[in-house]
């Protein structure tokens, strides 16, 4: 079957116009399928020869090259094509977005189980060393201070008692969570172009503490509820990741907030009820009022880090109060939502599952009719 093209050539003309200085054309010698060619600007785009019927590919993504986050999709044989395209457009053909969809999507660690070990912690060191370039600090230097650390230090220590044999103190549940999430950002994501900078952003934050690695399971989450997301660094000396987007059809965006709401964390936060709870998402609210707005719209995450499971409710509920009492001053706000790292123990000797549990709770006041999949929390089971 011969293939459909994207564009047609008619006469001598190009067929489309691009806003680059290069040509491309076909291999008979016949007058540039694309003048002003940038290869930017089209990602596997067909276009047929009108001297010799010939149809021609652009080149899809070049291998390791992060996707650009907004992108025109072009179908065959489709009607009415872009005849021109500018600096900013950027065209894809329908094979090109499945496979790069399917290419920077996270992996599912559903199956995954973490079993704590000498050989566990051996191969957490060298996964260190090999993507943040530098060595897991010898010595516990604290579970604030480089989380991953303490807890390798924390569980060598478990080890070389003979009497230890399960999780049976909250120090060894928050130390197992930890590496767990450690192992499960790796096994999610380390396939994606841009993930030694997603690795040195989540070892800035506390050593990969709870809240570094939180960013990447948010993502994690949305993505499984039919969402595609995009990374863009922040440029600089030392690279880094402060928020993600939702790609929202091919031309429209939505930023994803992540925020650390850590007051009351293990070991030493403060009293979690009702009324603090509620004033701190109502804070964590307004502090990115500049950031998220009716011009600029997104979603809020809030990450607790280390607190006690049967908070969850509280949190989320507590979301819904603050959006109910001021949903309306915040409309840029799609959603505001919680993301709760989590394990749970097997029937095996020192074995334990990961998984997040993510929560986000909508904003009704906010009205902008872009197409978002938020989810329920059917969509968000946690640990499978």
């Amino acid at each position: 079957m011969a293939l459909i093209p994207h564009y047609r050539q008619v006469g001598g003309a190009p067929a489309v116009i691009g806003a680059g200085i290069g040509l491309f054309s076909c291999d008979c010698g016949n007058r540039p399928l694309i003048s002003g060619y940038d290869p930017r600007n089209f990602l596997d785009i067909a276009l047929q020869c009108s001297g010799c019927g010939q149809v021609r590919a652009t080149p899809g993504l070049p291998e390791s090259t992060p996707p650009p986050p907004m992108l025109t999709l072009v179908e065959r044989g489709t009607a009415s094509p872009p005849a021109a395209v500018s600096n900013e457009m950027v065209l894809i053909s329908r094979e090109e977005m499945d496979r790069l969809a399917a290419l920077y999507q996270p992996r599912s660690t559903d199956t995954d189980s973490h079993v704590i070990s000498d050989e566990l912690l051996d191969d957490v060191e060298v996964q260190h060393s090999y993507w943040v370039n530098e060595p897991l600090p010898a010595a516990s230097r604290g579970f604030k201070e480089h989380a991953l650390g303490w807890a390798v230090a924390w569980f060598r220590d478990r080890l070389r008692d003979p009497d230890w044999s399960g999780f049976s103190e909250d120090s060894d549940l928050v130390a197992a969570t930890v590496i767990a999430a450690f192992r499960d950002l790796i096994a999610s994501w380390s396939h994606h172009p841009l993930f030694r900078v997603m690795a040195e952003t989540a070892a800035a934050q506390g050593g990969f503490s709870l809240h570094g690695t939180a960013m990447f399971g948010v993502a994690k989450s949305l993505a499984y509820a039919g969402n595609r997301v995009a990374f863009q660094p922040v440029e600089g000396a030392k690279p880094r990741i402060t928020s993600f987007q939702l790609i929202l059809g091919t031309q429209d965006q939505m930023q994803v907030a992540v925020r650390r709401l850590d007051q009351f964390e293990w070991p030493d936060g403060a009293e979690a009820t009702a009324q603090s709870v509620r004033a701190a998402m109502t804070e964590a609210m307004a502090s990115v009022q500049g950031s998220i707005n009716r011009l600029r719209p997104g979603i809020l995450v809030l990450s607790p880090g280390a607190v006690e499971g049967t908070l969850e409710q509280l949190f989320v509920d507590c979301i819904g109060a603050a959006l109910g009492s001021h949903g309306k001053r915040h409309r840029g706000l799609a959603a505001v939502s919680v993301i709760f790292p989590k394990i749970r123990m097997t029937n095996k000797r020192r074995e334990v599952r990961f998984g997040y549990s993510f929560y986000p709770v909508a904003n009704r006041n906010h009205s902008l009719g872009q197409s978002v999949r938020i989810g329920a929390r059917a969509d968000f089971l946690g640990i499978r």
